[in-house]
C-alpha cells in the first residue's frame, strides 16, 4: 500500500501564515473604532500614534498594492506610490463600515489603495505633471537656484488675477493658490510623514482637477503657476497670447472658480 509523501513543515508555514493574517485583520478592526473615537474627541496626538500602528498593520497590503500597480506607473517611484496607498488607507477608516458586508478592513485597504495608485500613475502620465524635481525628491534647499523648480509669482502680482473675478479677500483662493503653489514646490527634509501623505493627497487632488481644466484654462494655470515650467506672470502670458491683460485675468478668474467647484465635489 502506498501513502501520500507529506512535506514535513509545509502545513505548519500555511498555518503560521494564516495566523498571522487573522492576527493583523483582528488588529486592524481594533484599531480603526478607536482612530474614529480619537478623531470625534480632537485628540490629534492618539490618533496619529494610532493611525502609525494601522500603517504598520498595513504594511504587507501596501507592499502588494505597489507590487501590483508598479508595472504600470511610469516614473513613479515604490515609495510615491507607497505614499498614495498610505493616505487610502487612512482615508478608508472613516469609509469603513464593520457592520456592513463580509470583507475585511485590509481587503477594502487594498481595494481602495490600488484603485487610488492606479488613479495616481494615469494623472502622472498626463500632460500636466509635477516637476521632475518632485520625483527625485530633491529639497527646496538644494534648488533654490534652479530657475524651472521654483515657484515665482509674488503676491503684488496674484492680486492681478481677480481684478474682474473673485475677490481678493477670499480665503479660498489664497488655500488654492497655496495647493496649486505646491505642485511645483518640493517637499522639505524635515517634513514629518504625515504631512508629506497630506501633501501628498493635496496634490493629487488639485493635480486631477487641473487635468480636467479646458485645455485654454489649463494652460493658463500651468503657466501662472509654474507647472512643469517656470511661472510667468499674467502681463507675459497676454503679451505671449497676444491678449489683453484684462481678458486674461478673468479666465484665470474664472480658472480658479472651477478649479474650487472641482475640488469641492472631490471632497464632497
Amino acid at each position: 500500500m502506498f501513502h501520500a509523501s507529506t512535506c514535513p513543515g509545509v502545513g505548519t508555514a500555511a498555518n503560521a501564515a494564516h495566523y498571522g493574517y487573522a492576527t493583523e485583520a483582528a488588529r486592524q478592526a481594533a484599531l480603526v473604532p478607536r482612530i474614529m473615537q480619537a478623531r470625534e474627541s480632537a485628540d490629534a496626538a492618539l490618533e496619529r500614534r494610532l493611525s502609525t500602528e494601522l500603517l504598520k498593520s498595513v504594511r504587507p497590503i501596501i507592499r502588494r498594492v505597489v507590487g501590483t500597480v508598479l508595472a504600470v506607473a511610469g516614473s513613479l517611484s515604490p515609495e510615491d506610490l507607497a505614499q498614495v496607498a498610505a493616505m487610502a488607507v487612512l482615508r478608508t477608516v472613516g469609509k469603513y463600515d464593520f457592520t456592513r458586508g463580509s470583507q475585511s478592513f485590509g481587503e477594502v485597504a487594498f481595494f481602495r489603495a490600488k484603485t487610488a495608485c492606479e488613479q495616481f500613475a494615469r494623472l502622472h502620465g498626463s500632460d500636466v505633471h509635477l516637476s521632475d524635481g518632485e520625483h527625485k525628491r530633491r529639497t527646496v534647499r538644494s534648488i533654490h537656484g534652479t530657475e524651472r523648480n521654483v515657484i515665482r509669482v509674488h503676491r503684488m502680482d496674484t492680486q492681478s488675477h481677480f481684478s474682474d473675478g473673485a475677490p481678493e479677500g477670499d480665503s479660498w483662493v489664497d488655500e488654492l493658490e497655496t495647493a496649486l503653489r505646491e505642485m511645483s514646490c518640493l517637499e522639505a527634509d524635515d517634513e514629518s510623514p504625515e504631512a508629506r501623505l497630506l501633501a501628498a493627497e493635496r496634490r493629487a487632488l488639485v493635480f486631477d482637477a487641473v487635468r480636467r481644466l479646458s485645455p485654454a484654462k489649463r494652460e493658463l494655470v500651468s503657466r501662472v503657476f509654474g507647472i512643469d515650467r517656470p511661472a510667468q506672470s499674467v502681463r507675459s502670458v497676454a503679451e505671449a497670447w497676444g491678449a489683453p491683460k484684462s481678458r486674461v485675468d478673468r479666465m484665470l478668474a474664472r480658472a480658479l472658480v472651477e478649479l474650487r467647484e472641482l475640488l469641492a465635489d472631490e471632497g464632497e
